[in-house]
C-alpha cells in the first residue's frame, strides 16, 4: 500500500489539471488525477474520465490550504452521495417519484443495493445517515430501521416487524400496507399479480412466498438454494411470533449529521479500498466486512501562524502564544510556585462524522526544569481517568514521541471523539516552562465506499458546498484508474418472440448481444419484467431473473401474469471477465384476454 500512495501527487494549488501519476500494468488503465482549489461557498466544475468502462476510483481528498477553519465541506457527483443528512438522502432517492409507492419502492431498492451482510458494533448504526457513510453493511434489523427511518422522512407511514428469526419493514401506500425486506431484497407479489402483499396477507398463504425467488446480491438471481425458499416461509406464516416493534426508534430519530470542521492545516482522505486494514470491530477475531473502505483525517498545524486557543479546550492554567506571545506555542499562564502548585491540564479533542478505528499522535513536548518540570500525554481527559501515553519527566529541553492510540480506541465503544490531553508543570521559583512546541494527529476512519462521491465513465458534474464565512482555501483531489482493459457487452436491442400471448407462461427471446474484446464472451443474461414501461421495478422478484447461461430465451414461471394485460421486458448481459452491460431496448407484449 505505501507504493500506492507513494502515487498520490501534489497539485499546484489553483489549478484545475490532470497529472498522469503512473502506469498499470498493459491494459489495465493509468492513474490518473484531477485537483481543483476552491474559496467560495459553493462551486461547480467537471471532471472528464476516458476508458472503456467506469474507472477503479481510488482516492478522494480534501485539504484545508487557509488559515481559517472550513466548516461542513459537501461534495456530490452528477447528483449522487450529498449523505449529509436524512433529508439529503431522501432527496436524492426519491428525486423523480410522482406518488408515495414510487417512494417507498425507490427507498427500499436503494437501501438494498447499499448494504453488506454485517452487524456493526454501534448502535447508532440503526439509523441510516450513521450507517451508510460509516459502515454500508447491516443486519435485517437495521435494514428494516433505515427503511422506516427513510419512509418517514419522505412522508409515508412505516413501521418494523420482527418475525421470528427476521426483521421486515411494512410502508403504507395506496390505502394499505405492504411489506419490503430490504435485507433479502425482495417483496411478494399479492394473489392479483398487482400489488405487494402485506405481512397480514403473507402469514395466511404461505404459496406467496413460495413461488418467489429470494436473490442473494444483485445479479444472482436464480432459483433459491436447497432450504432458503422453506426458511422465508416459516419465518413468515408463524404469525403468533410476529409482532410490531418500536425498539429501534430511539436511534433511528435521532438527528445524525455527517457534520464536521476541517481545520487549518487539516486533510480528509478517503479510499474505495481498505487500504489501511482497520475496521470497527472489537473482537479478537472479528468476521471482517464484505466490502468497506478506509479513510484518514490528518492535523498538522502550522502553529506559528495558527492561533491554538479556538481548537483547545484549556482545564486549568494554560494559554497560547497567541495571547501572551511567549513559546511554546501551547505553554503554561502562571508558573507554579508554592502556593499554587497544581499542574496546568489542557486537551485537544478530535473528532469525525465516521467511525473513528485508530489514530497515531506525534508530539514534541518541551520542558525547561530537570527536577519540577512535567510534561504528560494522556489519550481522554488528563487526569486519573486517562491513559497516561507518555510522561516527559527526567531530563530537560524538548522530547518528540510517537503514541500508538490504536490500543485506546479502538476498546468496546464506537468512538467518533475522542481527546488527547496534557498535564503541564513549570516552576515560577526558576522561570521555567512546559508546553506543547509541535503535534501531529493521525485519526484512522471506517468509510462505506457506497457514500464516496465516485468519478464514472464521461462527464462529471462536481458541486462542492461548505457553511464557511470569509475567505477560504480548499483543494479538492481525485485518484483514479482507467479501465481500458474490457469492454462491455453490447446492449439487447432486438426482441424476437411475439408481441401477444394466448399462454400465461410465454417464452421472451432476443438476438444476442456482443462482446467487442478478443477472447470474451458473453456468459450470462438477465431479464426483468415489469408493468411499468420504464421497467423500474419487476412485477415480482420471480421475474427479475439471471439465466446463468447465454441463451437468449426465458420461458417466465407460471402464476405471475394476468390475461388482458401489457408488460415490459428488457434484457442486459454479463461478459466472462464479470463485467455487465447496460440495459437494453424496452419491449412489451400483451397477453390475450382468454390467455391461460
Amino acid at each position: 500500500m505505501n507504493n500506492l500512495r507513494s502515487l498520490f501527487l501534489s497539485v499546484a494549488a489553483g489549478l484545475a489539471i490532470f497529472v498522469l501519476c503512473a502506469t498499470a500494468a498493459p491494459g489495465a488503465g493509468e492513474l490518473k488525477t484531477f485537483s481543483k482549489v476552491v474559496s467560495t461557498p459553493e462551486e461547480k466544475f467537471t471532471v472528464e474520465v476516458s476508458g472503456t468502462i467506469d474507472p477503479e476510483n481510488v482516492e478522494i481528498k480534501i485539504e484545508n490550504l487557509g488559515e481559517t477553519p472550513v466548516v461542513d465541506p459537501r461534495i456530490s457527483v452528477n447528483g449522487l452521495y450529498d449523505w449529509y443528512d436524512i433529508n439529503s438522502m431522501v432527496e436524492e432517492i426519491t428525486r423523480d417519484c410522482t406518488n408515495d409507492e414510487e417512494k417507498a419502492l425507490a427507498i427500499w431498492q436503494w437501501v438494498h443495493w447499499k448494504r453488506f451482510q454485517r452487524s456493526p458494533h454501534d448502535e447508532s448504526a440503526l439509523q441510516p445517515v450513521r450507517a451508510l457513510n460509516g459502515y454500508g453493511y447491516g443486519i435485517c434489523g437495521h435494514t428494516a430501521s433505515w427503511i422506516k427511518g427513510l419512509c418517514r422522512t419522505a412522508g409515508l407511514k412505516a413501521r418494523v416487524w420482527e418475525i421470528a428469526g427476521h426483521t421486515v419493514t411494512e410502508v403504507y401506500y395506496n390505502e394499505g400496507w405492504h411489506m419490503l425486506d430490504g435485507n433479502v431484497k425482495v417483496f411478494y407479489l399479492a394473489r392479483d399479480n398487482h400489488t405487494i402483499a402485506s405481512l397480514a396477507e403473507l402469514e395466511k398463504n404461505g404459496w406467496l412466498i413460495q413461488r418467489t425467488i429470494h436473490p442473494r446480491d444483485p445479479w444472482v438471481r436464480q432459483d433459491d438454494p436447497p432450504g432458503r425458499n422453506a426458511e422465508f416461509v416459516h419465518y413468515l406464516t408463524t404469525e403468533r411470533d410476529n409482532w410490531e416493534s418500536d425498539g429501534y426508534d430511539y436511534q433511528n430519530k435521532r438527528d445524525y449529521k455527517m457534520a464536521y470542521t476541517l481545520k487549518p492545516g487539516e486533510t480528509l482522505t478517503r479510499w474505495w479500498e481498505p487500504v489501511l486494514g482497520e475496521f470497527e470491530s472489537p473482537d479478537k477475531d472479528p468476521l471482517i466486512p464484505q466490502r468497506y473502505a478506509n479513510g484518514q483525517l490528518i492535523w498538522e498545524p502550522d502553529l506559528a501562524k495558527i492561533e491554538m486557543k479556538d481548537y483547545i479546550d484549556i482545564i486549568e492554567n494554560v494559554t497560547t502564544r497567541g495571547q501572551d506571545g511567549r513559546d511554546p506555542a501551547i505553554h503554561i499562564q502562571y508558573l507554579q510556585d508554592r502556593d499554587y502548585n497544581r499542574p496546568s491540564r489542557v486537551s485537544l479533542p478530535l473528532q469525525s462524522p465516521y467511525p473513528i478505528v485508530g489514530g497515531r499522535f506525534w508530539t514534541r513536548l518541551l520542558k525547561e526544569d530537570e527536577d519540577r518540570g512535567m510534561a504528560g500525554v494522556y489519550f481522554g481527559h488528563p487526569g486519573e481517568d486517562a491513559d497516561n501515553l507518555y510522561t516527559f519527566r527526567w531530563g530537560k529541553g524538548t522530547e518528540q514521541v510517537e503514541l500508538d492510540l490504536d490500543p485506546s480506541i479502538l476498546k468496546s465503544e464506537p468512538c467518533y471523539r475522542y481527546e488527547i490531553g496534557f498535564i503541564l508543570k513549570g516552576s515560577a521559583q526558576n522561570n521555567t516552562q512546559a508546553g506543547v512546541d509541535w503535534f501531529k494527529s493521525v485519526t484512522d476512519l471506517q468509510v462505506s465506499p457506497h457514500s464516496l462521491p465516485a468519478l464514472s465513465l464521461g462527464k462529471n458534474l462536481i458541486r462542492y458546498r461548505d457553511s464557511s464565512p470569509g475567505a477560504k482555501s480548499v483543494r479538492l483531489t481525485w485518484t483514479w484508474r482507467e479501465r481500458n482493459d474490457n469492454h462491455p457487452p453490447s446492449a439487447v436491442t432486438e426482441a424476437v418472440s411475439a408481441a401477444e400471448f394466448s399462454t400465461l407462461k410465454p417464452t421472451l427471446q432476443w438476438r444476442p448481444a456482443k462482446d467487442a474484446d478478443n477472447g470474451d464472451k458473453v456468459a450470462d443474461y438477465q431479464v426483468q419484467v415489469s408493468l411499468r414501461p420504464d421497467c423500474r421495478w419487476p412485477v415480482s422478484m420471480a421475474l427479475y431473473r439471471s439465466l446463468g447461461s447465454d441463451t437468449c430465451e426465458w420461458t417466465l414461471p407460471e402464476s405471475f401474469l394476468n390475461p388482458g394485460t401489457t408488460y415490459y421486458w428488457r434484457v442486459r448481459a454479463r461478459d466472462s471477465r464479470g463485467v455487465v452491460g447496460e440495459w437494453g431496448k424496452v419491449f412489451s407484449f400483451r397477453t390475450s384476454s382468454g390467455a391461460s
